[in-house]
């Protein structure tokens, strides 16, 4: 690696406004393709202590361990009281800080970056100005460009640049449209598009590829997605096992964000109706819950207090009657802090197997609170190693109060020790 960095240096040293590229070190494999006076521009601007941190995390030769994929989101600096140790990779979170110390850590950071306009999922030209490096040249015998000639800024809304104007190790798909037919078809050849053209440069020729998707392939919010290639193109599909309650279609109650029996047939559906390799997903849980305000409070405390459930408001979605929208979401540490200053007591439902609680605010009202712990996320890691699965994810890592040092322990720990082989 110091070989390399000594040759990036030597490189940058005789800048030209050329795109010529010139062979590198080979280290171990990281480049066996070679990189453009683009990319030795950038490396020097490294904002690391050593540029070695700006290159991507090379797992070659390392003992692989499963995957732990962490979604951080918060603009502030609660990332540093993750559990390094644990995790594999960090999606989301561009924070130059963050990089450094993810890479030092050998952990990967991947951005997001979607395809939103489903119209435009079919049109050839619209996907490659999504994916490919996309620059304007200065020069007059060239006004536009898919790679470097002579001299050219390169607009960085692509999915290739958004990649290495972050140093990052990949990217994150989290396109949630519904679509069918062949719209979808046109979804997978973008995914597969996106991983020939990146494995055409140096920097992003083994880019982490990722694809987020619901919790079961049955068209979840109208989404019906050609499973099996999306897997085939990607290096996991991140299997959003929450938020399942968007569709309600019997009594509109309160209830489980993440019943373990549903999330395991999700599961069992990728793997076995749609023949997806264990290895090709990740499970996602919810490190948040959902808050319910009852209707039934005008009928008392008294009556809510002795019923297990509380009837909310019939908010349709994509053509069921009720909704998970009736309620809000909330985070695992803000549920803490109200269990502990209210003294709430936390009660079990052995369907879903997760936990609940009732509040009753200052303000007035009454609410149900379904959320997931580390008693019941334990049960759901443990479809890892049951199912074989890649490796296991929350969204979100920010969601938890790093004040409360022993919460926010207790959920790390919970997810190490399940996954203790």
């Amino acid at each position: 690696m110091q070989c390399l960095l000594v040759g990036l240096v030597l490189l940058a040293a005789t800048t030209q406004c050329v795109s010529r590229s010139v062979s590198v070190y080979d280290a171990k494999g990281l480049f066996a393709d070679r990189l453009t006076q683009e990319d030795r521009a950038r490396l020097l601007k490294c904002p690391c202590s050593s540029a070695s941190l700006c290159l991507p995390v090379d797992f070659a030769g390392k003992k692989t361990r499963k995957e732990i994929f962490a979604f951080s989101v918060a603009t502030d600096d609660r990332w540093k009281q993750y559990d390094w140790e644990q995790l594999t990779t960090v999606a989301w979170n561009e924070d130059k800080e963050l990089l450094c110390h993810a890479h030092s850590k050998g952990v990967k950071i991947v951005v997001k970056h979607n395809f939103d306009d489903v119209n435009q999922l079919c049109n050839v030209s619209a996907r490659q100005e999504w994916i490919k490096v996309q620059c304007q040249c200065t020069s007059l015998r060239a006004t536009a460009c898919s790679a470097p000639i002579e001299c050219c800024d390169c607009v960085l809304q692509t999915t290739y640049n958004m990649i290495v104007e972050n140093y990052a190790d990949g990217v994150n798909i989290d396109t949630e449209k519904p679509m069918h037919g062949e719209t979808s078809k046109c979804l997978a050849s973008l995914v597969h598009e996106l991983r020939h053209e990146l494995e055409q440069h140096a920097l992003t020729q083994n880019a982490q590829i990722t694809f987020d998707v619901p919790w079961a392939p049955r068209g979840v919010d109208g989404r019906y997605y050609p499973w099996s290639e999306l897997a085939a193109a990607s290096d996991f599909l991140f299997v959003m096992s929450y938020d399942m309650r968007s569709q309600i279609y019997d009594a509109c109650v309160a209830g489980a964000n993440s019943p373990l029996a549903l999330v395991k047939q999700g599961l069992q559906e990728f793997l076995f109706a749609n023949d997806i390799a264990p290895s090709k997903l990740v499970l996602g849980v919810p490190w948040y819950g959902y808050r319910y305000p009852c209707l039934q409070e005008q009928q008392g405390a008294a009556a809510i207090d002795d019923a297990s459930w509380c009837q909310i408001r019939p908010v349709p979605f994509f053509g069921a009657p009720c909704s998970d929208a009736a309620g809000g979401q909330i985070d695992y540490g803000d549920i803490r802090r109200l269990v502990k200053s209210h003294g709430l007591l936390e009660q079990w439902d052995p369907t879903t197997l997760t936990p609940f609680v009732w509040y009753s605010p200052p303000e007035g009202g009454r609410y149900q609170i379904w959320f997931d712990n580390p008693r019941s996320l334990k049960a759901k890691y443990a479809l890892v190693c049951e199912l074989g699965l890649r490796g296991v994810g929350m969204w979100n890592a920010d969601t938890l109060d790093y004040t409360a040092v022993n919460d926010s322990q207790t959920m790390w720990s919970s997810l190490a020790e399940a996954l203790q082989p």
